[in-house]
């Protein structure tokens, strides 16, 4: 009896441990899979992380790249609020084409706008006698008011294509300003232009705070208005806009003139700022404005024109091209650069977008 109650002990113990045996090698690939799943998950976030915010990123690298490339002239409170102040031009120009890209059109005018109107301001105040800088303020903007209209006037009317229309208005517009001032730089004799682009808050200049708040309008309105909302509908189908009740036309037409006002509104900055005028000043603008609204395509809403991430695009150009004058390399380098995040930023627009930015390309 007790040789046979052991060895029936012993089978039991060897079934136990068989048993064991099994349940762990159930369990071992159980806990792999899971392990695999949840790396998964963690690479899939990442991705997703970075694929949203690779652009927002490189704004403190490229920070931290230069400051410690050259930290006794880049890393300082006056080069930073340089950099703000002196690219205020930049994105007031470049909120204006968000709006116009948004809605699936172009416009490549705002860089003769903004000459344009600088130079009516001088020469209505230099050469008319009694004209006030209010007056002369007043009748630029309507200028650019008119500009805006003849713009949505070829294109929604007529149906030409705002690539055409609009590079031929930049054109236009640049000739006539040259015609105004002679071909010459002339100083602005505005001393109320200069007083308002020259005053500074917490060390930046006022500029910057204008083109802020433009952003802020703009984010609100895409975020939390229906005109924000039917200006994207717009640019992903007009025709499904428009049987859906959307007034096409209208938010076409409004966003060309919202885009030649805040050209005007540019070219104030700059006069104010510069103290002199040139009707071709707006033209070196063309390349980092859209630049800098297409890298922001690729930020914060990825795969759509977004307020934000246009702010993240005028930085990154912002800090690059300060970073590298303050390295003293050639001028063609800075070219180079801002050619370079053009070609970048409307691959990876294209690659994010898909069909959405075909309508544009």
């Amino acid at each position: 009896m007790g040789t046979k109650g052991t060895a029936l002990k012993q089978d039991a113990l060897s079934k136990g441990q068989s048993s064991e045996a099994s349940a762990a090698q159930a369990v071992g690939p159980a806990i792999q899979a899971g392990h695999a799943a949840g790396n998964q998950r963690l690479s899939e976030t990442v991705r997703a992380f970075l694929k949203r915010y690779l652009v927002a990123i490189l704004v403190p690298l490229l920070f931290i790249l230069f400051s410690a490339l050259a930290p006794s002239t880049f890393f300082t409170a006056y080069n930073i609020e340089t950099i703000l102040t002196t690219n205020a031009v930049l994105i007031i120009l470049a909120v204006g084409e968000t709006a116009v890209l948004v809605t699936g059109e172009f416009d490549f005018s705002f860089g003769g706008t903004l000459g344009l109107t600088a130079a009516i301001v001088v020469m209505m105040i230099t050469n008319m006698h009694g004209v006030t800088s209010g007056e002369a303020i007043l009748v630029s903007f309507l200028a650019a008011l008119l500009i805006g209209v003849v713009n949505a006037f070829f294109v929604i009317k007529l149906r030409v294509r705002s690539f055409i229309v609009t590079l031929g208005m930049g054109t236009l517009t640049t000739g006539v300003g040259l015609g105004v001032t002679g071909s010459q730089t002339v100083s602005n004799p505005s001393k109320l232009l200069t007083n308002a682009m020259t005053k500074h808050l917490f060390g930046v200049g006022l500029p910057f705070f204008y083109g802020l708040v433009l952003i802020v309008i703009l984010w609100l309105i895409f975020e939390f208005v229906r005109t924000g909302r039917n200006m994207y509908f717009v640019g992903e189908g007009r025709k499904a806009a428009f049987l859906a009740g959307i007034h096409v036309n209208r938010i076409r037409a409004g966003v060309f003139i919202f885009s030649a006002l805040c050209a005007w509104l540019a070219g104030m900055v700059m006069l104010g700022q510069t103290t002199a005028v040139d009707a071709t000043y707006g033209g070196p603008y063309l390349l980092p404005v859209f630049a800098a609204v297409f890298l922001g395509f690729t930020t914060i809403r990825t795969g759509r024109f977004n307020a934000l991430g246009t702010l993240i695009g005028v930085l990154v150009l912002a800090i690059g091209s300060t970073g590298l004058e303050v390295l003293s390399v050639a001028s063609w380098v800075t070219q180079v650069f801002d050619g370079g995040v053009l070609i970048v930023a409307v691959a990876l627009a294209n690659i994010l977008g898909g069909e959405r930015i075909d309508r544009w390309l």
